[in-house]
């Protein structure tokens, strides 16, 4: 069975299984020049696990992955499959999209997806007070598209992340080759 079932790249929309995980989905997407607008720290978890949980990305103006979510098929408990949107069953829809599997399985997700972007990305420590203080905390997150912090309570710690979206042309670190992130001394 196809992991993607139907890419519609001119309205950038993606129906796939709920079950693909994020890595083949973004292999998926990146063959066809997409991916989803935003994605969380890590890419084990299903298309189906990050929707029922409400899985975050990062950035002011990109909201909860499932917010991209256009609509779901899914088998309730007695066996009824079922579609749902904003405008079919709206509230089945929206009890699912943060439902932690209690209104059924998923089977199929409709998805808005975008043209494929890089981000560029600056990662620099920070001590946890100044990270703390009210004008510092309030700057960091609109300094950029995406924005991440890491805190690391052991050596008193914070290690902030801010990208930006760059449609360069040079090709994505290699899993595993990266630098990651720093922590400090």
């Amino acid at each position: 069975m196809p992991l993607a079932l139907q890419i519609d790249k001119e309205k950038s929309v993606i129906e796939a299984q709920a079950g693909i995980s994020l890595h083949a989905l973004h292999r998926t997407l990146g063959a066809h020049d997409l991916a989803m607008s935003n994605v969380g720290s890590i890419s084990d978890q299903s298309l189906g696990g990050i929707i029922t949980t409400a899985t975050h990305g990062s950035g002011t103006s990109y909201p909860v992955i499932s917010a991209g979510v256009l609509s779901l098929t899914l088998i309730l408990a007695d066996t009824t499959i079922v579609s749902c949107s904003r405008d079919a069953n709206p509230e089945l829809f929206l009890a699912t999209l943060c439902g932690l599997g209690t209104t059924g399985l998923i089977l199929r997700v409709r998805l808005q997806v975008e043209k494929a972007f890089r981000l560029r990305e600056d990662v620099r420590p920070m001590r946890f007070d100044d990270f703390v203080d009210d004008k510092t905390f309030a700057a960091i997150g609109p300094s950029s598209e995406h924005t991440r912090a890491w805190w690391f309570p052991q050596v008193d710690s914070v290690s902030v992340g801010t990208a930006n979206r760059t449609y360069d042309v040079s090709p994505p670190a290699r899993r595993g080759g990266g630098r990651g992130i720093p922590l400090p001394r």
